[in-house]
């Protein structure tokens, strides 16, 4: 008897012996860009056949929204005037949206998107379109929604009256209070063509009480399905004017509670209409704003209106303060993980978070425990959903056994807590995952969060990986400080990730960082980068011939007055392996470059194989520098020592 019973306790404490503890930091103090959250700037387009763009031209906007204000959202209002009476959209507009939003995705931001058709005029009303000529547009977007949920935070139902706020307007009852029957029409059809993981916001609580029937607040059984009552948020425009918020409430005493339930679970944000310095002071003092966003969980405000309430609160500390909390704001507290595992086994887990934002996630992403070694990482999904952790300070406990998995070659990983977008076009960048408000936890290049413990694995495969055939990068890749071949005697680095090429005094010719590249696919490449631009820059890249008796004397392609983005046309050049060398060339400028990434423009083959083999290619696939890839990696892999693209 007494075997057995020391034979249970065994079981129940063989996958949590060999734990470690850890303790964290919190950073209180630092702002940073962390995606669908903080102070957001408009964009607008007066869409037309020549004009079809909101966001496209205006890159210089979002640069300086990022680098002032730490933004990551965007509200991109599109107004159709010039389509109130016109049944079909011309093609023009409809790209320009999927063009708007490749410059978001490009610049690692994301939009919350309105659509209206008229502002208010001299009759106190607003001519907008009537349904059947909205409909018509609504379904024409779909498409192009649906394509780019990615970058799409949320919706406003916009479409009615004067700048889409349902107030003036000609066709669906003018001043009404409550969703009739005309405006029921539009919530319609906006539900069936947005991406059905994204709310749409309505201008007052009443408007979607009226709508859904019912005054009970979501609650967590309901939340995040496919439902109405689980889609529509909340935007108010109209923040703290008065009691009432320039009637965005009807009854404060039921509408409060009402939203303080439902923004646990559906988005809330919006606008100040405060112009007057003394009102602003009055009524948007900072313990007025700071109390009324932590009780109903707000995520987002503009910056810029208005600039009376939003000056005011930059002099006095309170945009600081809401630029950390508005929200979610997750810290590490604690972590008890495993030191010692074996592939294939179980481990427990535990990890204390704390939300000391306004508000949680809202929009599906995952959690990941990472073991990383090297360059090669290996994901383990958590059950617990983010969107779950609870906002104003709540601390919540991640108690889980996971399973390392069986293929796990031996050896010490480094563990990272990972929760990236949950769309594969964007999953892999940085700027779309989460970050950690803690000392020394953030990585900057992928995007995890260091627990700041190790694990050693055994038991696992331990293969050979095969002899790198050549030490360069295949492109299309992302050229980094991680895979940087050389750099000049002088190059510093700033907070570790970034090439620093000042100072701000030169053209600082030598400053350069280079990469062994090999082109195998000539032709057109997008040219997407990374990193710190005070006050603009200019860089020059270089492809240049290595086999050259003096270097740089064969430039294959050379380019100038290159901007964040662009297009590099290598058409003409031969297969082959080059230096790629990128340099700066704008004077007064203290540029810091973090990655620059070479997407191809076009379709590259993802089956040839360029050693031919009958037999089955099973088995560990490498990188050409030896490393051990999995089938996400794109590009040339070793595999039975044969050479092959996937």
């Amino acid at each position: 008897m007494k075997k057995i019973y020391w034979t249970l306790i065994c079981l129940g404490l063989c996958a949590s012996m060999h734990a470690a503890s850890v303790t964290y930091k919190a950073d209180n103090t630092s702002i940073f860009p962390n995606p669908e959250r903080g102070f957001i700037t408009m964009l607008t387009g007066n869409l037309s056949q020549s004009k079809p763009y909101g966001v496209k031209g205006k890159e210089s906007s979002l640069s300086a929204h990022a680098n002032n204000d730490k933004g990551s959202i965007v509200l991109v209002h599109y107004y159709l005037k010039n389509f109130r009476s016109t049944t079909t959209l011309p093609d023009a507009v409809l790209n320009g949206f999927d063009e708007d939003m490749a410059v978001l995705r490009s610049k690692g931001m994301k939009a919350i998107i309105r659509f209206s058709y008229a502002d208010r005029d001299e009759n106190d009303t607003a001519i907008d379109a009537p349904f059947d000529i909205v409909h018509s547009h609504i379904n024409q977007y779909k498409s192009h929604w649906q394509a780019n949920a990615d970058v799409i935070f949320c919706f406003q139902a916009g479409i009615i009256g004067a700048w889409g706020e349902w107030y003036y307007t000609s066709n669906y009852g003018n001043h009404a209070t409550t969703t009739n029957n005309a405006r029921r029409q539009v919530v319609d059809a906006l539900l069936d063509a947005v991406p059905a993981d994204r709310c749409i916001q309505l201008r007052t609580p009443l408007f979607k009480t009226s709508y859904i029937g019912n005054t009970t607040p979501l609650n967590a059984s309901e939340a995040w399905k496919n439902t109405p009552k689980a889609r529509l948020g909340h935007h108010n425009d109209a923040f703290l004017y008065h009691a009432d918020n320039m009637g965005t409430y009807t009854d404060t005493a039921k509408q409060k509670p009402y939203l303080a339930q439902e923004t646990l679970y559906v988005p809330i944000g919006g606008e100040s209409d405060i112009t007057n310095a003394s009102q602003a002071q009055t009524e948007a003092s900072r313990n007025a704003t700071v109390a009324e966003m932590s009780r109903l969980h707000w995520t987002f405000i503009q910056s810029g209106y208005s600039t009376v309430v939003t000056n005011m609160w930059r002099n006095n500390g309170t945009f600081d303060e809401l630029n950390r909390n508005m929200g979610y704001r997750y810290q590490l507290v604690s972590a008890t993980l495993p030191d010692q595992v074996t592939a294939g086994a179980k481990a427990n887990i535990s990890i204390k978070i704390k939300n000391v934002g306004y508000a949680p996630l809202y929009n599906e992403r995952s959690a990941y425990i990472v073991l990383k070694i090297g360059n090669t990482s290996y994901k383990i999904k958590l059950q617990s959903d983010p969107r779950t952790w609870p906002p104003n300070g709540v601390v919540t406990t991640i108690n889980e056994q996971i399973t390392i998995p069986a293929n796990l070659p031996s050896g010490t990983y480094q563990l990272y807590l990972y929760l990236p977008d949950k769309y594969a076009s964007i999953a892999d960048n940085p700027a779309y995952a989460v970050r950690f408000a803690n000392s020394e936890v953030w990585e900057a290049s992928t995007g995890m969060n260091k627990l700041n413990a190790s694990v050693v694995v055994s038991g696992g495969s331990t293969p050979e990986p095969p002899q790198p055939l050549d030490d360069v990068i295949q492109l299309p890749a992302t050229l980094n400080k991680a895979n940087v071949t050389s750099y000049s005697d002088n190059m510093t680095w700033y907070n570790t990730d970034y090439f620093d090429f000042g100072p701000n005094d030169a053209v600082n010719l030598d400053r350069w960082a280079e990469w062994n590249v090999y082109l195998r696919f000539p032709g057109e490449y997008n040219i997407s980068m990374v990193g710190y631009y005070p006050n603009g820059h200019e860089w020059q890249m270089e492809l240049l011939n290595s086999s050259a008796s003096t270097f740089g004397t064969e430039r294959t392609w050379t380019q100038g007055d290159m901007t964040e983005n662009g297009v590099w046309n290598l058409s003409g050049v031969e297969q082959g392996t080059y230096k790629l060398r990128v340099t700066n060339v704008f004077e007064w400028s203290q540029p810091k470059l973090q990655s620059v990434s070479l997407q191809f423009n076009g379709e590259l083959p993802t089956t040839e194989l360029i050693e031919k083999t009958e037999s089955p290619l099973n088995g560990q696939a490498y990188d050409l520098l030896g490393r051990p890839v999995d089938s996400n990696y794109h590009g040339i892999v070793i595999q039975n020592n044969k050479k092959r693209i996937q």
